[in-house]
């Protein structure tokens, strides 16, 4: 057990770890991310209303499956359209960051199931900052393979208030660790 750590942090912090910031993302709703797949998510949204309507009218009466083969389209078309921003937002509001002198951490909890991951600060951990308001520090990347290829995720302290005193902490721990 670490001696003098915060409480919550007992066995988590190693010797001589010492909490820098703490901090949460802001929660508000931010249209981020390709807008051509915003566009094309209105498009494949209104059809499958579109298709799901006239599949209903056309039906006889009482249930029919035929109309509710619209209904992933419907999810397709709604998560492109603007729903991965709101869920992004929800996703937010249940993300904490704590910088150490040593590490980066991510806790979430989301639906009763609590993670904590943390990330080294080492002479090669590549810093950037986006500049908002608010502002985002990465200082990580993971790749995720689909399909025919991979794609890069950034990780990172999303749209934070004080991203430019963090991203100046994270360069000091970084020069630290480069002794």
């Amino acid at each position: 057990m670490t001696a003098g750590a915060p409480p919550g942090w007992e066995g988590i912090l190693g010797r001589g770890e010492e909490i820098l910031w703490q901090g949460r993302p802001d929660t508000r709703l931010r249209p981020v991310g390709p807008w051509p797949q915003t566009l094309m998510g209105v498009f494949v949204t209104g059809f499958s209303i579109f298709w799901i309507t006239m599949a209903a009218a056309m039906s006889p009466p009482g249930f029919d499956l035929f109309p509710l083969f619209g209904l992933p389209f419907l999810a397709i078309g709604l998560w492109a359209a603007g729903l991965r921003w709101v869920w992004d937002a929800w996703l937010r509001g249940r993300t904490w960051y704590t910088l150490t002198t040593e590490r980066a951490f991510i806790a979430r909890d989301l639906l009763g199931q609590k993670s904590l991951k943390s990330w080294s600060i080492g002479p090669d951990t590549v810093l950037d900052l986006d500049m908002g308001p608010p502002d985002t520090v990465w200082f990580a990347e993971t790749w995720r393979s689909h399909g025919k290829g991979s794609t890069r995720q950034r990780i990172g302290f999303r749209f934070i208030e004080d991203g430019r005193a963090v991203y100046g902490l994270m360069r000091r721990a970084r020069a630290t660790a480069e002794g």
